[in-house]
């Protein structure tokens, strides 16, 4: 008999083994997590993963598409909005698994049912009436930089000397950065005129 509380039917035991493996990934790395770490986060049985969601390498694919389509679900319940930073929010998760599989030289599926960009960019037409390129190129920026500043936050922080401002400040003005580049149409308006910054 099966403990209370466990999943239980393959509706359950997938959703639990996508959600643990997305959690495992985000902060182990996708590369430093067995099998046997899902299954046992997940409260399952080995053995189901390969008869619910196939290969290890099945996992990780199906993982992705998971963490895809809630950061698309977010996205969409919450335009134009900050998603989150950390290793416990979809766009968290995300963005450590999707650099873990680019550094690993793994494909990242971008099938347009779970799509980010995509959804990024439906925002954008939607919110700041660009063009549907425009809206395209703007939504690929944003995630690039959305990406980076994840990865690398800490970093970055420590390079520029930022020690001393508040992180929610920096990372709400990241958001703030994003609308702006989200409603600037593309091509780019002209760059401002450059100051004289040479040493007299």
């Amino acid at each position: 008999m099966r403990p209370d509380g466990l999943p239980a039917g393959p509706d359950e035991v997938r959703t639990a083994l996508l959600e643990a493996a997305a959690t495992l990934f985000a902060t182990r790395g996708v590369d430093a997590v067995s099998l046997r770490d899902v299954a046992g986060a997940a409260g399952v049985n080995l053995t189901l993963i390969r008869r619910y969601v196939g290969t290890r390498e099945q996992l990780v694919t199906a993982v992705f598409a998971h963490v895809s389509d809630q950061v698309v679900r977010a996205v969409e319940e919450h335009p134009l909005e900050g998603q989150g930073f950390t290793p416990d929010t979809p766009m968290g998760k995300w963005v450590r698994i999707a650099a873990g599989l680019a550094i690993s030289g793994r494909r990242l599926d971008s099938r347009g049912d779970v799509n980010p960009v995509l959804a990024m960019a439906e925002t954008l037409l939607a919110g700041y009436g660009l063009t549907p390129e425009a809206a395209r190129v703007r939504a690929a920026q944003i995630v690039a930089t959305a990406l980076g500043w994840r990865i690398f936050e800490t970093y970055l922080i420590d390079a520029a000397n930022l020690g001393e401002v508040p992180l929610e400040e920096l990372r709400g003005d990241l958001v703030h950065s994003a609308r702006r580049l989200g409603a600037t149409p593309w091509p780019s308006p002209a760059d401002p005129a450059a100051r004289d910054v040479r040493r007299r």
